[in-house]
């Protein structure tokens, strides 16, 4: 390294030491390439000499080449930059070697080279060195004094070297050590001591003798004048002596003593106050001088007793000498004409001789009359000296004295007032050509500030103040009195001067001229300023005259940048008033001074980056209001020159764009609308006064203005916002900063201008409003500056606005000024390709117009599309930039993505799509069809944008794209089609014109050619060889000479046992649940294992093992997909293995089974959704969403392993007979292991697959007739036991599911038509005579068994091709009519209920829901009665067992019922009935079914049936009622509550029911069972309760009284109640009541009740799931569960007089409903939301939050649906808007089939709500009747009723009127056709479950309640089920109801009746 060129030599050390490495290896290496190459001069004396050195060998100067010295100066830089702890270990080396460094360079004779930087090598090496041992040794105590003594050692040996030495060695080498010595001491922090600083004062005085300083001050001269001097040596010290002094040192003798007394003070201070001393990082120039004097200035020294006489000497001789020094300057400078030169450091030295003298004082705690008297006169007007360096050095020491000797700070304060008051020439600057105050200005303030702080007496700070602004007054006085007579006489300043503090002033200023007037008052605003920050006091500083006052607001910018927000906010507001109110006699002086300081404070503000957005919202606030001025100004007088004015508003634009200069404030970045619109404000008045236009004219001073605008343009955000509607619109057409009585003046230039512009839109041009003309010339202005800078894509932002859009004129010019912008910006960008300066920016602008090509609004794709393909086809070459390429790439894989979508997840279109690898979101419209037509548009683009690519640039495009193909795609592991990849894949291997041979060979074959070979080479060899870099890196350092060989093939043994050992604890830890590896984790370390096994020549069976039991561990899908890629490789490389793998594979499926695990699981098998706990809560897609993510988690695995068990056993079925044995054996196993197989719905798949692959391994082996029938048998028991639960429906509304559920069972159907009997008989053990006999049998049974399965099979694909179209839309295909069915007799059907009664009992039990034959039903009732105990563990076995009532003619063993599976509640609830007869055993199972349910829901239902409380007498339900108290006091409570609401039949609780007494009985024994902490809580529950419904009691006499009247008597009774926290409230008994909103009643409308409203704080549980996608510890995807507590108000009505219970008995239907749609996966929106009844007439109804009633919007004069949707989401092409409407049609279609089954009438507007998502919410929801108003009647009404009674207003379906149609999108539209599907969807879920819901309804026959008038009631509600239909005539009858409620006449009709009778609104 030696050899380099020297300065690169230093710089490669210099980089090595300043980063020597983190590890301990990295920092060994470095200390060895630069340690070893340490030379000291002991080493070379020793070599020359032969020995050690002698006794005189240290006054030898020994050379050194410049290379060791760059090692010795890389060594002290090294040092410092060690780990602590290596330093700690090697101190005792270090710590010598620094040592010998230092002593030697007084004794080295530099080379004499220039090849340095900055500073010469001496230089260096001293400041390096010494830096070094003061870092080291400040933490290290042992060291210190050597540090020190050899510091001074070195400072006596370069004395007398000095004396000694050549003037040539001391100019060029002594000289510069001493500076870096000065260097080393004022840089770096370190404890000095008083000790050692008297020390090295004694030695550096010895430097500073007359006789030292004189010699260095004479060398140049005895340098040329020694003889032998030569032209070499001359020009050498010139250049090195020019190149310091170039810095500003000159190594005179003068400056060494300046060096030295700074220096002197650098240490004392450090010894005064010990700084906080660092031993690493980087050190800057004079760091530690700069320190140590702040510390002084900030705080006073601790006081300490110096006893050494010898220190106290030294420090009064150091003051003496201080002093003398400056005076003897001073003497010399007075005699002098001219300045002082350079090489005296005259100035630097008397500044130094200052501080130097003022720390002295400090520490010998006696202040110096001396020095203070210099500095009093120092600062002030009668100073000898007027430089800025010593007197900024005056006022630094005065506030280091006042610190110290606080006594003098009130003389210091008064005199330092009167200085800054003075007309100073060191006072002046320009506000123009200064950005701050002259320093000593500063400096002044600064000390005026310490001494006010330190001065005794009250309130200083403000006195000064005000004595200050006096000045301030008193010179605007004088200098503007004669100007402006009026104003001053009117000035509060002027008259708050009293007149002799005014006399006083006047006196003091007069003599002075204007000009020393004004400098007095502009550097007193400055004090003042500087002291307003030093004290942080926001006083207002009083109006001034104009000119002054702009000095003010200059001079506040310190002040605003430092100040907080709300005072920097009346800061700005300050300039803006001062701005707006410029002086009209001198507008442009004090017009600059205050632009000045807003330019200033934008240019600054990046200290303060939170306040960029409210300072600019203020300057465009204030350009916009003085645009407003001129405009107005020009209308009131039309004659008035406002030249000025406009000029005056265009400088306004200076300091934005310094403001928008700063590049981490992007307001074009999610602006808010108010800053879009002030932004809009701007350019409309740019544009108004012509500031952008081209004037034809030479250089003025307005050329500032173009780059200007041309810089906001860049930082303008989209003046277009797509959400704002019509507001943009109504803006453009009459903006508020474009008054139409000035526009109309001037705006036919405007036309002129855009009609030159774009000429072919004259015509149009001509009806254009002049705000729309402002627009557009707007538009055309801003995107040509922004489109000339390579800022394309925000043109397209113009056309994202409907309301912009629709206008008859203004698109077509907006569409003509695109246009015309696209060429020009494409002229643009020609002339800079041409000259290689395309925009650096270009490339990401061009993404952005990509994904507006994508854009929802079909104007802004268009523009997008045109924009981008014009440029990519000018510029083809673009295409060679990989992030757009991409980018293209990325954007076809998210369409294909999202238009895939509409079969992935149909009924929930997802509308944000990301890539991570491009960083690009899309948000896509909700129309699958525009998306199909983006993505084919898009598609053509991106071939032909390829194309052009390939013919230019085919080498760069195809390395992009091996690029995007080689990089890994999917985490998820499972293999999915990517049309980017596609894509990529094509133009990587395709042939490029460029290769001409291949071409024209194309084009002479008849084959075709591509590069598909190149293409493969390429990725394999680049992933090869990055693999084995990375893999030289994972394993070792190897030496250079082994990078150029092949790596080691074969994995050493401690490599293979420590992979062993790995995968054997990573194993365990997931077992364990502790394990923290990732899924890439995970699959880089199977890769790597697999990757093992194939180096090794034997199989590693341990290792084969754990590769297999790790990923069976793991059991995800990715984890699967990635291991079977890794089973797969080591295969296929090594054959030998696959046995010994599948063996391992065959032992974890075993486990699988073993254990319950994944297909094997039961955890997710159907489960009736009655069994399921009622929620009284809003559907949860998340709920939904989740269980699809857990089933597919856990399936998944199990269909990923047979797809490669199938591939593989085509690929031995013909001659690896062990493969074939394995292979059998695990389809036997599983099949053995059928009662374990998943029953949901998304197991269909799997397990069918599994089927057809033992049926294909059935055909492939060769068994004998016996084994083959058992195989046979199994797998027919598989397939069986799919049909053993009841039907299911597809989960979710994934139609790529359904599809390939119906292919897989039509290909297991095809394997059913073909199965014959294939036993070989040459291998069979029977008898020849035995065989026949036996294949017979086989025969028989093969067919006894197929065709049941057949016709099952047929049935499952009819019932999921209706599911996959529910509307029968012929597109989607037909139906599945099987012809088995078809073919069926009604004799055949005994026969096949037969075979499958012996097969499983439960498939016959379901066969009636999938068969309507009347014969299919009684064969199974037969079954059943014949053989009940073949039935107990099914609950649906028992319906056919007791039938519909007791028969006394019928024997039937009841007695079984006590072993029967329980039915759910609703089900056992109708034994109570008296078709019953009360028989006892069917009491006690029905007693015994409730058991397993949910107590509240019971308790809520329970008491709805009169039956059930007769039967309290026989003891069962009374004894399970008090057991159950004893358990759940919220089913103690609610069971109260329901049995007090039925002991009477009216709403005011005066007729009995003939329950009563037995209700009373009952309810009186349960509270007297209550005892303790039971009984505390009821009588805390019920006692509140019965405060807050006691208030509808008081506010009966307020009936007839107004809202007011009421609201305060609610009020009234609402502060009496005090909250007794863990109550709840009857309707939410899963929260407690924490807090009552006393202000939040309401009275609600009534005529003869008194309900009312109140607001409750509810604290409730709720489980949050934490699911982590990269962790493979999630095995079942159910995630961690959390519970939380949160507190939600939730509002409550209470009624009395009003009977609820038919509500709670359509809620409880509407939330079964709701239990059956999630439990199918069918996001149908339903909100059971609480009501409880708790007495006669009595109930409780929670709030449907957030949510408006139809109504209300039509009071609030909202004219339909639509324009309410429009106006709370945005317009129907935004995100929003699509979200909301399809809740809505999730919503509607869910309450259309609960309205239609339940028959909920009364649907006026009043009863529909829409909540603040979108969804509609039906209340008032009692069944099968309609329910009365609450307003009364009118005569005319009640007439027209009695008129027509027995007619029916509503319709028999549910309500679908014409707006419900138009916000779905219309009859044909996407949204319809999904509202149908859901609905059909909606019916068909329910049906199966008909029997349940019915039965909850007939328990309430008997109630009198006016819904349920007996068993007419109930056929209907079973009629309305169709349950003799099947699937497609069931879809077909509600696709009727569905067009029979299509804008029916009748909703229309009862519309309007309510309009008429309530006012209720409707259109």
């Amino acid at each position: 390294m030696d050899c380099l060129e020297l300065n690169i030599h230093q710089r490669i050390l210099s980089d090595i030491a300043s980063n020597p490495g983190e590890t301990k290896d990295d920092v060994i290496h470095a200390q060895t390439l630069i340690a070893a190459k340490v030379h000291t001069r002991t080493e070379d004396v020793g070599a020359d000499e032969g020995g050690g050195r002698e006794e005189n060998s240290e006054e030898l100067r020994v050379f050194m080449p410049a290379s060791r010295v760059h090692c010795n100066i890389a060594f002290g830089e090294l040092i410092v930059n060690f780990p602590k702890k290596h330093i700690d270990e090697t101190i005792d080396v270090l710590m010598p070697a620094l040592l010998d460094i230092l002593n030697d360079v007084p004794f080295v004779d530099f080379d004499k080279c220039l090849s340095w930087q900055d500073w010469a090598l001496p230089d260096q090496l001293v400041y390096s060195t010494v830096s070094a041992l003061l870092r080291l040794s400040s933490s290290r105590t042992q060291y210190t004094e050597k540090a020190a003594s050899a510091i001074c050692s070195f400072l006596s040996q370069m004395v007398k070297q000095i004396k000694s030495s050549d003037p040539l060695s001391v100019l060029t080498q002594l000289t510069p050590a001493l500076h870096g010595f000065y260097r080393a001491i004022s840089s770096t922090s370190y404890a000095w001591t008083i000790t050692q600083w008297e020390q090295l004062t004694t030695h550096m005085n010895a430097l500073c003798s007359p006789s030292i300083v004189d010699r260095l001050n004479h060398l140049l001269v005895d340098i040329l004048q020694k003889e032998d001097a030569n032209g070499d040596t001359l020009r050498f010290v010139q250049t090195f002596v020019s190149r310091y002094v170039t810095q500003g040192r000159p190594l005179s003798g003068y400056f060494i003593v300046c060096c030295f007394i700074e220096t002197q003070w650098t240490v004392l201070a450090q010894a005064l106050a010990p700084p906080q001393v660092t031993t690493s990082g980087i050190v800057t120039e004079a760091a530690a001088a700069n320190k140590a004097w702040l510390s002084l200035m900030r705080k006073a020294v601790v006081p300490c007793e110096i006893k050494d006489e010898k220190i106290v000497d030294t420090l009064k001789m150091t003051v003496k000498y201080a002093m003398q020094c400056f005076t003897d300057l001073l003497v010399q400078i007075e005699e002098m004409d001219t300045e002082p030169s350079i090489d005296t450091y005259a100035w630097e030295t008397m500044s130094e001789s200052l501080k130097l003298a003022s720390i002295c004082s400090v520490a010998l705690q006696e202040l110096d009359r001396k020095l203070f008297s210099r500095l009093l006169l120092l600062l002030s007007d009668e100073s000898p000296i007027s430089d800025n360096l010593v007197q900024e050095a005056a006022l630094k020491a005065t506030t280091v004295l006042v610190q110290s000797f606080p006594d003098i700070a009130s003389k210091m304060a008064t005199h330092l007032r009167r200085f800054v008051t003075s007309p100073l020439p060191i006072f002046e600057f320009e506000f123009a050509s200064e950005s701050r105050a002259p320093p000593p200005l500063v400096a002044a303030a600064k000390c005026l500030a310490h001494c006010i702080r330190l001065a005794p007496g009250d309130d200083l700070i403000m006195s000064n103040m005000y004595s200050l602004l006096n000045y301030i007054a008193a010179t605007s006085k004088d200098i503007y009195d004669s100007s402006n007579n009026s104003q001053s006489s009117d000035d509060p300043m002027h008259d708050s001067l009293d007149h002799s503090t005014s006399q006083l002033l006047e006196s003091g200023l007069r003599g002075l001229s204007e000009d020393e007037k004004r400098l007095v008052g502009i550097s007193t605003i400055s004090v003042v300023t500087r002291l307003a920050l030093e004290f942080h006091t926001e006083e207002r500083l009083r109006s001034a005259e104009p000119t002054v006052e702009a000095a003010i607001a200059y001079n506040l910018v310190d002040l605003a940048l430092s100040a907080p927000e709300s005072a920097f906010i009346e800061i700005i507001r300050v300039f803006s008033a001062i701005n707006r109110s410029a002086n009209p006699d001198d507008p442009r002086f004090s017009n600059n001074m205050v632009l000045a300081a807003q330019t200033r404070l934008a240019q600054e503000l990046h200290r303060r980056p939170e306040l960029y957005e409210i300072y600019l919202v203020e300057l465009l606030t204030l350009f916009a209001d003085k645009g407003v001025a001129i405009q107005n100004l020009k209308i009131s007088n039309h004659h008035v020159k406002t030249d000025d004015m406009i000029e005056q508003l265009a400088s306004l634009l200076l300091p934005i764009d310094a403001l928008l200069g700063h590049h981490d404030f992007n307001p074009h970045q999610d602006a808010s609308s108010g800053v879009v619109s002030l932004f809009r404000n701007m350019w409309f008045l740019c544009i108004l006064f012509h500031f952008t236009c081209n004037k034809d004219k030479e250089e003025t001073a307005m050329d500032w203005l173009k780059p200007a605008l041309s810089h906001i343009a860049a930082k303008t955000p989209s003046m277009v916002l797509e959400e704002s509607h019509d507001s943009v619109a109504s803006d453009v057409e009459y903006n508020s900063v474009i008054r139409q009585e000035y526009a109309h003046t001037v705006i036919s230039k405007h036309r002129t201008s855009l009609t030159k512009y774009i000429s072919l839109r004259a015509g149009d041009i001509r009806y254009l409003s002049s705000g729309q003309i402002i627009f557009v010339l707007t538009m055309h202005d801003m995107e040509s500056m922004r489109s000339a800078a390579g800022l394309t894509s925000s043109l397209v932002g113009y056309f994202t606005n409907d309301s912009i859009n629709k206008h008859p004129s203004l698109p077509a010019c907006m569409e003509s000024v695109a246009e015309k912008v696209i060429r020009g910006c494409i002229n643009d960008l020609n002339a800079q390709a041409s000259q290689q300066m395309l925009p650096v920016g270009l490339s990401s602008e061009l993404r952005a117009l990509l994904i507006y090509s994508t854009h929802r609004i079909e104007k802004a794709r268009d523009i997008a599309s045109k924009y981008l393909n014009r440029l990519i086809t000018s510029f083809p070459s673009l295409m060679c930039d990989p992030p757009l390429v991409f980018a293209i790439l990325e954007v076809l894989t998210l369409l294909r993505q999202s238009c895939e979508n509409e079969f992935m997840d149909e009924y929930n279109p997802v509308y944000e799509f990301h890539s991570e690898r491009a960083d690009i979101t899309l948000q896509l419209t909700d129309d699958y069809q525009k998306r199909n037509e983006i993505l084919g548009q898009l598609h053509r683009n991106a071939n032909s944008w390829f194309e052009l690519a390939l013919a230019r640039a085919p080498i760069e495009l195809q390395s992009t794209l091996q690029k995007y193909l080689a990089a890994s795609q999917s985490t998820s592991g499972i293999h999915s089609s990517e049309l980017g990849a596609s894509v990529a894949e094509h133009f990587a291997k395709a042939i490029g014109p460029v290769q001409r041979q291949l071409t024209c060979l194309i084009g002479l074959s008849q084959w075709k050619t591509d590069g598909a070979k190149s293409l493969a080479n390429q990725i394999a060899i680049k992933s090869y060889f990055a693999g084995e870099a990375a893999g030289v890196r994972l394993a070792c350092h190897q030496g250079p000479d082994k990078l150029d060989k092949l790596p080691p093939q074969s994995a050493p043994s401690a490599e293979i046992q420590a992979l062993k050992t790995k995968m054997s604890r990573t194993t365990e830890e997931i077992r364990n649940k502790n394990s923290a590896l990732t899924v890439q984790d995970l699959k880089r370390l199977l890769f790597r294992c697999g990757a093992t096994l194939l180096s090794m020549e034997k199989c590693e069976h341990d290792l084969l093992h754990h590769l297999v039991a790790l990923t069976f561990a793991v059991a995800t899908p990715s984890a699967l997909a990635a291991s079977i890629e890794v089973w797969t490789w080591v295969i296929s490389e090594k054959p030998d293995v696959e046995v010994a793998l599948m063996t391992e594979v065959l032992s974890a499926w075993s486990d699988t089974i073993r254990q319950e695990r994944g297909m094997f699981s039961t955890s997710f098998n159907y489960d009736d959704p009655f069994y399921h706990p009622i929620s009284y809560s809003p559907t949860d897609k998340e709920v939904i969403d989740r269980g699809t993510t857990n089933a597919r988690r856990i399936l998944t695995p199990h269909a990923l392993v047979l797809q490669m068990l199938l591939s593989r056993l085509q690929a031995a079925r013909y001659r690896r007979p062990e493969m074939m044995f394995l292979i059998q054996h695990l389809v036997l196993r599983s099949a053995r292991a059928y009662r374990s197989l998943s029953t949901h719905a998304l197991a269909r798949e799997a397990r069918f697959s599994l089927l057809l692959f033992g049926f294909e391994t059935l055909k492939s082996s060769h068994l004998d007739p016996y084994s083959e029938s058992l195989l046979r048998e199994s797998l027919y028991s598989v397939a069986f036991s799919w049909f053993s639960v009841r039907p299911q429906w597809s989960y979710g509304a994934n139609r790529v599911q359904v599809d390939a559920d119906v292919k897989v069972l039509a290909e297991f159907l095809s394997c059913l038509q073909t199965d014959t009997i294939r036993g070989t008989t040459e291998i069979s053990s029977l008898s020849p005579s035995q065989l026949p006999l036996r294949n017979a049998h086989y025969l028989d049974r093969l067919r006894n068994i197929n065709l049941p399965l057949r016709l099952l099979t047929e049935n499952e694909m009819f019932r999921l091709t209706v599911w996959a179209n529910p509307t029968n839309d012929p597109k989607r295909g037909s139906d599945q009519i099987g012809t088995v069915v078809a073919t069926m007799l009604e004799a055949s059907w005994g026969g096949v209920l037969r075979t499958v009664w012996q097969i499983d009992p439960a498939i016959a039990i379901y066969l009636p829901e999938r068969f309507k034959s009347p014969v299919v039903r009684n064969e199974v009732i037969k079954m059943v009665c014949s053989s009940p105990l073949e039935v107990l563990d099914i609950p649906e076995a028992l319906l056919f067992f007791v039938g519909d009532r007791v028969d006394p003619h019928v024997r039937r063993d009841f007695k079984n019922l006590l072993l029967w599976a329980p039915v759910p509640p609703v089900i056992a609830n109708t034994f109570f009935e008296p078709r019953y007869n009360n028989d006892p055993l069917i009491l006690q199972y029905a007693h015994r079914s409730y058991k397993p349910c949910d107590m509240i829901n019971l308790a809520c239902s329970l008491f709805l049936t009169p039956r059930i409380c007769l039967t309290m007498t026989l003891g069962y339900v009374a004894r399970f009622i008090f057991e159950t108290a004893k358990i759940s006091q919220l089913f103690c409570h609610q069971i109260i509550w329901n049995m007090k609401a039925n002991c009477y039949k009216d709403d005011q609780a005066e007729i009995e029911d003939p329950m009563k007494p037995a209700l009373d009985l009952m309810t009186e024994r349960v509270v007297n069972s209550l005892s303790g902490d039971a009984r505390d809580f009821y009588n805390r529950e019920f006692h509140f309760f019965h405060e807050v419904t006691s208030i509808s009691g008081k506010l009966k006499p307020f009936i007839k009284r107004t809202k007011p009247e009421k609201k305060a008597k609610i009020d009234e009774e609402m502060a009496k109640i005090k909250v007794d926290v863990g109550v709840y409230l009857p309707s939410n008994p899963d929260g407690k009541v924490v807090d009552i909103d006393k202000k939040s009643g309401r009275p609600l409308q009534s005529h003869a009740k008194a309900p009312f409203m109140a607001t409750f704080k509810v604290r409730k549980e709720r489980i949050v799931v934490n699911t982590d996608p990269d962790s493979i510890l999630d095995v079942d995807g159910g995630g961690t569960e959390i519970r939380t507590e949160y507190d939600v108000w939730q509002q409550a009505i209470f009624k009395v007089g009003d009977d609820c219970r038919q509500d709670v008995l359509a809620l409880q239907i509407i939330a079964m409903f709701k239990n059956i749609f999630t439990s199918v996966g069918l996001t149908l929106y339903l909100f059971p939301y609480r009501v409880t009844a708790t007495g006669p007439g009595c109930g409780v109804i929670d709030v449907v939050p957030n949510a408006t009633s139809r109504d209300e919007m039509g009071r609030a004069k909202v004219n339909d649906l639509l324009d309410f949707f429009v106006a709370k989401y945005g317009g129907q092409d935004t995100v929003a808007f699509q979200k909301a409407r399809l809740n809505f049609i999730q919503s509607m279609a869910a309450y259309s089939v609960a309205c239609f089954i339940l028959q909920i009438k009364d649907r006026h507007n009043g009863n529909i709500m829409i909540d603040g998502e979108g969804h509609i919410v039906h209340i008032e929801v009692a069944p099968f009747t309609t329910r009365g108003v609450l307003l009364p009647f009118s005569k005319f009404i009640v007439l027209l009723i009695h008129c027509f009674e027995g007619v029916k207003f509503e319709p028999s379906s549910f309500k679908l009127n014409h707006e419900m149609v138009v916000l779905m999108g219309g009859r044909y539209s996407q949204g319809y056709q999904l509202f149908q599907n859901l609905t059909v969807k909606a019916f068909l879920a329910i049906r199966p479950h008909a029997e349940q819901l019915i039965s909850t309804v007939q328990l309430m026959l008997d109630t009198g309640l006016p819904s349920f008038k007996g068993e007419p009631t109930i056929k209907r509600l079973r009629d309305r089920f169709a349950l003799g239909l099947n699937e497609r005539q069931a879809a077909e009858f509600m696709m009727g109801v569905v067009r029979n409620a299509h804008e029916n006449v009748r909703s229309t009709a009862y519309d309007e009746f309510q309009r008429l009778q309530n006012g209720i609104p409707y259109k």
